[in-house]
């Protein structure tokens, strides 16, 4: 159908377009006909447009589709707005490492330093080192220590500031040899002093106020690992613990003190610290206490029969046997015991058969080695020479050796090679050389001391040797000649101590 019209309307179109020429004016008589003809035309385009539109138009490709003028134009789409960029982000603020150099660190050990307390780094040899966070400028850096080595003490220099536009390179860490310390108990007013003893020029320094302790403190141990001081007090009978401080070598009691025996005149350890044991001059007796090694607390085991009057007890270097001088009375010969430890429950067993000693014995020591012993004979002026067997039983070896007026404290260097007896009525220490072979003295040189030297110590190098004298209230230092084991005093190398000191120990803090 829409084809038909279609055609219809191309030849309408055709010959209207090939009339000529123009059509005359329609009268006005013919205004109705041509009103007609009119109306038929709209009549005949309405039908066409109907047509089209009904029937969809065709696949003929010669048609074309008029224009329709019905159709809604599409909206303009309106224009989507961009969206605000973003700020550039601020750059990152520079950021600058903090550190330095360390020098002086022994091989083998490390130092962790903190920055501004946390910051950490762990330095395990000398040159430069640097903490893990960097720092903008204007942020501060502290460096400290916070675990020192081993047996060092390590300080900072140029360690604190402001961090500029710069790496920090300026902190000086510099670590060396802790001190010493060393620790005197002081019989007349009851106290224990304490020092520091410097490792190259000997001298020692009093640190801190003197602590009380019992009464009358006569003698005094450390445990192995530097964290406890044992003092004997030999008028009220009991021992005092005090806790060291790992850092500055002060001391604090702690909790209260333990009853022993009576006249308790010398207190020993055993090298593993699990056993403490006191000579008990007033009551025959040796008093025996386990260790607890954690908090330092003594616990009373059985006591030991002693000889009359022991004076002191100490143990090998092995912590295998423990000896006893027993001083006797009058012009009584005194005697030396051994006793094997039991290293499981502490219990002490006489080995060997007692054995006699000179005149008023009042102290003994045993060579490094554990193979001779030596008993200062007081009231004799002479020193006795046992040889040890297997068992740990004394045996008597050649005759006694002269000595100065009244020797007392015996201290043997740790090569073993010398021997030092303080010599308290002539004030003086003789020194002595001993055979290795047969455990013989042959007297070296004879050093003068202060007033009344009652206690000789040798440093655990072997370098400096620490005389205690009673009447001058002082502990003061000698240096020592490797190969003669002879003493010369340090210049200005005393310290004051409390009343009357006697009794002192050594200790190196780990």
């Amino acid at each position: 159908m829409a084809e038909l019209l279609i055609a219809h309307a191309q030849r309408s179109s055709r010959a209207h377009a090939n009339a000529q020429p123009a059509p005359a004016p329609i009268p006005p008589d013919a205004s109705r006909h041509t009103r007609g003809l009119h109306g038929a035309a709209l009549v005949m385009a309405a039908a066409l447009s109907l047509g089209l539109t009904a029937c969809g138009g065709g696949d003929d490709a010669g048609a074309t589709t008029p224009p329709t003028n019905n159709n809604t134009p599409a909206p303009t789409p309106s224009p989507t707005p961009s969206p605000t960029p973003a700020p550039a982000p601020a750059p990152a603020p520079a950021t600058y490492s903090v550190g330095g150099t360390v020098s002086g660190l022994a091989t083998g050990k490390s130092v962790t330093l903190l920055d501004n307390g946390g910051d950490a780094v762990v330095v395990s040899a000398n040159g430069s080192f640097h903490f893990p966070t960097k720092l903008a400028q204007g942020k501060p850096y502290s460096a400290t220590v916070g675990t020192r080595p081993s047996g060092e003490n390590c300080t900072v220099t140029n360690g604190s500031g402001i961090v500029g536009t710069s790496n920090v390179t300026t902190i000086a860490v510099a670590c060396a040899p802790r001190p010493l310390f060393g620790y005197a108990v002081n019989s007349n007013d009851g106290t224990i002093s304490a020092f520091t003893l410097d490792l190259t020029t000997g001298m020692p320094t009093a640190i801190g106020s003197s602590v009380p302790v019992g009464q009358g403190p006569l003698s005094l141990t450390i445990d192995p690992a530097g964290k406890y001081v044992y003092v004997a007090n030999a008028n009220d009978n009991t021992v005092t613990t005090l806790s060291i401080n790992a850092d500055t070598g002060l001391l604090t009691v702690v909790g209260p003190a333990t009853p022993t025996g009576m006249q308790p005149y010398s207190i020993a350890r055993t090298p593993n610290g699990k056993f403490a044991y006191t000579a008990n001059f007033g009551d025959n007796t040796l008093s025996a206490f386990s260790v607890n090694t954690g908090t330092g607390a003594l616990t009373a085991l059985a006591p030991i029969t002693a000889g009359a009057n022991p004076y002191t007890v100490t143990i090998n270097s092995a912590g295998t046997f423990a000896y006893v001088v027993n001083a006797n009375s009058g012009a009584t010969p005194g005697t030396a015991m051994a006793f094997a430890i039991n290293n499981t429950t502490g219990a002490l067993t006489q080995v060997g058969t007692t054995v006699n000693t000179g005149n008023t014995p009042q102290f003994i020591a045993v060579a490094p080695g554990g193979g001779f012993a030596y008993v200062a004979n007081s009231a004799d002026n002479t020193l006795g020479v046992y040889s040890i067997g297997n068992t740990g039983a004394l045996t008597a070896s050649g005759s006694p050796v002269a000595t100065g007026v009244n020797p007392f404290y015996i201290a043997i260097a740790p090569s073993g090679s010398f021997l030092y007896v303080a010599n308290v009525l002539d004030n003086t220490v003789s020194v002595f050389n001993i055979n290795s072979a047969n455990g013989a003295l042959t007297l070296v040189d004879t050093t003068p001391t202060g007033n009344a030297p009652v206690t000789v110590l040798v440093n655990p190098a072997g370098t400096f040797a620490y005389v205690v004298s009673a009447v001058d209230n002082s502990v003061s230092a000698y240096s020592i000649n490797s190969t003669t084991g002879k003493l010369t005093a340090v210049a200005s190398g005393s310290a004051a101590t409390g009343n009357i000191p006697r009794g002192m120990a050594i200790v190196a803090v780990p």
